[in-house]
């Protein structure tokens, strides 16, 4: 591996850093003035996220799918899931909305190994563990009761509450669980073959700026071509070559965050060779062009 490639692919999705006094979460809390229109700039983080809309309403959108959040409502992104929201509240009001931002090994690490069933469809990046947290939905009744004593918590001193946000953590995460992940989980019930598309998305990751075809990917799962390509996106929700992409994309959100490179060398150094190409899935990804990306990062919102 080149040492430019092993640079950027240790590079944060954020110039943030979502822990409080070293400890691996962090809560937020963003007013929106009245009359903006971004509730929070496009952006991903390798922690997932539990947003609260405390007063307004916003479109929330992550990567392709967008929900309509009013106050009291929410929405779980799971890590690395590239999300953003629109402010849609009537320009006499002012938008509020809280986060916790945490690192899902927080609660991972102190589970026994058996527990990992709980956060096996995170680990293959599935957009459809996004979830949101509406007041429309009867099954949504004990989330939307634990999310306002999260954001309740914050004391001066961490120690006063950081147990009982922990605790709350996995109140939610249960739940989320019962609601959302045990379905997803029946869908990639075979776990050699969940471990055999893990270690693909493993050599995705360090070797994204490389060109890839699908038959490499396919001979190196062991696989046929239909039979990979399916047994993948079953996994991922994704096809193989929509991740790569979109994991292209996210690495060169990073160099835009990170670095001055030129936006030619930025999309080189991700696997795309051609510029027009990489602008148009830059944009289908993000909802957004390179350069506006980048010049939006000159004033971004806490999360």
């Amino acid at each position: 591996m080149s040492e430019n490639k092993k640079i950027y692919r240790e590079f944060p999705i954020e110039n943030i850093v979502h822990r409080t006094a070293s400890r691996p979460f962090s809560l937020y809390r963003t007013v929106v003035g009245k009359g903006e229109s971004c509730a929070l700039y496009p952006h991903c983080h390798p922690e997932a996220e539990i947003f609260y809309l405390e007063q307004g309403a916003v479109e929330f959108q992550v990567e392709n799918r967008s929900f309509s959040l009013q106050a009291g409502e929410g929405i779980f992104i799971p890590p690395s899931q590239i999300h953003t929201a629109v402010n849609k509240t009537d320009e006499t009001l002012s938008c509020c909305h809280r986060a916790v931002v945490f690192d899902t090994s927080m609660l991972e690490q102190n589970l026994p190994p058996y527990c990992q069933v709980y956060f096996a469809p995170l680990k293959l990046w599935r957009i459809d563990c996004v979830y949101p947290i509406t007041l429309n939905n009867a099954e949504n009744s004990r989330l939307l009761a634990l999310m306002p004593s999260i954001f309740s918590l914050q004391k001066p001193a961490l120690e006063q509450y950081e147990l009982s946000l922990i605790g709350t953590l996995f109140l939610c995460w249960q739940e989320l669980y019962n609601i959302c992940f045990s379905k997803r989980n029946r869908s990639i019930s075979d776990s050699s073959l969940r471990m055999e598309i893990q270690k693909i998305l493993d050599f995705l990751q360090e070797n994204f700026s490389d060109s890839i075809t699908l038959s490499s990917l396919s001979k190196r799962a062991g696989f046929s071509e239909s039979y990979f390509s399916h047994s993948f996106k079953n996994c991922t929700g994704y096809s193989p070559f929509e991740y790569l992409n979109r994991l292209r994309i996210v690495k060169s959100c990073e160099m835009l965050l990170r670095t001055d490179k030129k936006i030619t060398e930025i999309a080189s150094l991700c696997g795309f060779n051609n510029i027009s190409y990489f602008n148009r899935t830059f944009y289908k990804i993000m909802g957004i062009s390179p350069s506006g990306y980048r010049g939006s990062l000159g004033n971004p919102f806490p999360t």
